[in-house]
């Protein structure tokens, strides 16, 4: 087990957590006060070897962490009725009076549970979430964006059951009850299903960490899919958009790369020189605004043909970079050199040109184009043209599914085909 771990925060602050090297758990988070990776890594270095700075000065780091893990088992009431006379005896021994009576049959209290609002909230707050920290430890992917958008779905459970609810006092029959009032809101599927599993995954890891003795969503219902599924643009609605004036050259050859390429906006933005080959493009990283440069979606790299024209087009945008030229530097550039442009610029330069290439936005909304729809646009002709482990390929799904998924979309050619085919069949039969 590592001594200590470097995080940094969403004000680009490194806190570092030291480790218990006895219980294997980590203990408060301190700010380094630094913003540099480097400066970070020296100063918990030298709390490693010199101690923690306290009120009453310089304190080693095991006499830190043992202290705390005595806290944290008081404050859970996890210390029997022996230990703790033990513990007062100690005391005693070292000329340290102990006023409070132990009792040998500890009550338990509601000082003693856990508030729900702030269990939740805590459980998402990726900084110091125990749950996040696992993950990491384990190398397993968890993203600051996934925890910022479950930490703010907690406002629906703040709503319903208040500030003084507990932890352990959740039922199913309260959580059916927190189901009907979302329902009651006419919120969509997707999004119930996403407030619901922000509570869900801190009951299941509760349970699994021995917090909670039992999970009290077992007994709730699964909700069904209510997803209004996309749609894509037809060849010739394509080829006017590209033909009209767009706002913002950075969406122009955004979307350009999407639809030839299959990119998802995050690893549009992510887009660098170093990423541009003769006749590929190699997909390495996504960007978030909250996680950074983070590898793609499924945590694989993957390469995909580029045509000459599309090179053309990044090479020109990398040339118009304020910042200057450099192969490192972010193709769809910003307002900072060190991060790209925000994705509203290529969303609204998309729906712009869409209203001037004749698509309406009521008719957008209805038909729920948006940029992702490029992807489906490029899995269609794709998996028109190759056989599915190669379009899984060039996509890169985990799965076939989700390649089909993707490539199932309906155009006006597949219906002039099959409307042929129809007439053949039935021509004869009908007496035409």
């Amino acid at each position: 087990m590592r001594p200590f771990y470097l995080y940094k925060s969403k004000r680009g602050i490194y806190y570092v957590q030291f480790s218990n090297e006895k219980t294997h758990e980590r203990f408060t988070a301190l700010s380094t006060r630094q913003r540099n990776y480097t400066d970070a890594m020296k100063v918990a270095c030298n709390w490693l070897q010199s101690g923690l700075p306290t009120r009453e000065g310089r304190k080693p780091v095991e006499q830190v962490a043992t202290v705390q893990s005595f806290m944290s088992l008081l404050a859970e009431g996890k210390l029997g009725s022996a230990e703790l006379e033990r513990i007062a005896e100690a005391f005693k021994a070292q000329g340290i009076s102990v006023t409070a009576t132990v009792q040998t049959k500890p009550q338990e209290s509601e000082n003693t549970k856990t508030h729900l609002v702030s269990f939740l909230e805590n459980f998402w707050t990726y900084e110091t979430s125990p749950y996040v920290q696992d993950k990491l430890i384990h190398k397993q992917k968890i993203g600051k964006r996934h925890c910022y958008d479950s930490k703010n779905r907690i406002s629906y459970w703040k709503e319903f059951f208040g500030d003084d609810a507990y932890l352990e006092d959740v039922t199913t029959v309260g959580l059916k009850a927190f189901e009907k009032s979302l329902a009651d809101k006419g919120l969509s599927t997707g999004t119930l299903n996403h407030i619901m599993i922000a509570g869900k995954t801190a009951f299941k890891w509760a349970v699994a960490n021995k917090k909670l003795a039992e999970d009290p969503c077992l007994g709730l219902t699964r909700y069904g899919k209510e997803t209004k599924e996309r749609d894509i643009l037809t060849e010739a609605e394509a080829k006017k958009l590209f033909a009209v004036e767009w706002l913002d050259e950075r969406a122009r050859v955004g979307s350009l790369v999407a639809m030839t390429c299959g990119l998802r906006m995050g690893e549009v933005l992510a887009l660098r020189m170093c990423d541009v080959a003769e006749n590929r493009l190699y997909v390495r990283h996504s960007w978030s605004a909250l996680d950074g440069l983070k590898t793609p979606k499924n945590g694989k790299a993957r390469e995909v043909p580029l045509l000459p024209s599309v090179k053309s087009a990044l090479a020109k945008l990398a040339t118009e970079n304020p910042f200057g030229w450099d192969k490192e530097r972010f193709i769809f550039y910003g307002t900072l050199p060190e991060k790209p442009v925000v994705e509203n610029v290529l969303v609204e330069g998309f729906k712009d040109a869409l209203a001037r290439a004749g698509v309406s936005e009521v008719e957008r909304k209805e038909r729920n184009i948006v940029f992702h729809s490029w992807r489906h646009y490029y899995a269609k002709v794709i998996a028109d043209r190759v056989d599915q482990r190669q379009a899984q390929l060039a996509l890169g799904h985990m799965t076939a599914a989700m390649t089909a998924y993707y490539a199932d979309h309906k155009t006006e050619a597949d219906l002039a085909v099959i409307e042929r085919a129809v007439g053949n069949a039935f021509l004869g039969a009908l007496g035409g």
